[in-house]
């Protein structure tokens, strides 16, 4: 779906990634390369000679590692050679400094984005991986809901970069396929989950079982067929807004 946006760009950060026929870099294997990526990309854009107008970066968790990864190399023990014994909980002192420095190397990953975005009229795209998380909600109590897979504290006291991410983006939808569960009789415990027909289901506002949300106006959920699935969330963008973000190349 990413990867038929507009004149799309795609940037793998992680093995696994299923070859896609669109433009492609190399698999990215650190932080600095994706900070050196986006400052080519704005600088070639200042010259009008940036020929995409989607970056997508897959994923955003991938993301995350790298700048774990960055960080502990940052830790005077790294050199000498205590690579095994550091952790994300260890590096630079403890006492979360480690998370902190993350947290600003993320937040330079989007401002680089944000360049592109705002001047550059790029659309800025990030995958993530989801897992299922608990959440303690004061009005409705303890349930389990499907959540992005980057570093939250959960402290109550400071963020992670799922909090970072979730107030930076414009759009988050949970892209899945609709199932219902279909039980045996009492005896059995028999469950099975089965697929709802509905097909590919895009869901643009936040409700218990996931995150998502959009700064667009738009509710519930959206269809998105395989042939071009880009287009499906561009008209409902467009219907709420106004705003183009269409692929008129497919």
């Amino acid at each position: 779906m990413a990867c038929l946006s507009p004149r799309p760009l795609h940037v793998p950060l992680e093995q696994g990634f299923k070859p896609i026929p669109c433009h492609e870099t190399p698999m990215l294997t650190s932080y600095y390369d994706v900070i050196g990526l986006l400052n080519e990309a704005i600088a070639a854009k200042q010259k009008n000679a940036f020929p995409f107008g989607s970056i997508v970066f897959d994923s955003g968790t991938a993301l995350e590692r790298l700048i774990h990864d960055a960080v502990l190399q940052s830790d005077p023990s790294w050199a000498k050679g205590n690579k095994k014994a550091l952790t994300m909980e260890s590096a630079l002192g403890g006492y979360g400094k480690a998370y902190t420095y993350a947290n600003e190397l993320f937040s330079g990953f989007l401002y680089l984005c944000d360049q592109l975005a705002e001047h550059g009229g790029i659309n800025i795209i990030i995958t993530c991986h989801v897992f299922a998380a608990k959440v303690i909600d004061p009005a409705y109590g303890e349930y389990d809901t499907w959540d992005l897979l980057l570093h939250s504290p959960k402290n109550n006291k400071t963020y992670g970069k799922r909090e970072i991410i979730t107030q930076w983006a414009d759009l988050i939808g949970f892209l899945h396929e609709p199932l219902f569960i279909l039980k045996g009789d009492d005896k059995s415990n028999f469950q099975q989950g089965v697929s709802a027909n509905k097909g590919r289901i895009l869901g643009i506002e936040r409700t218990p079982g996931y995150v998502a949300g959009n700064r667009f106006g738009m509710k519930g959920e959206i269809a998105i067929p395989r042939e071009k699935a880009w287009n499906y969330l561009a008209q409902a963008i467009h219907a709420a807004c106004g705003l183009d973000v269409f692929n008129r190349e497919i």
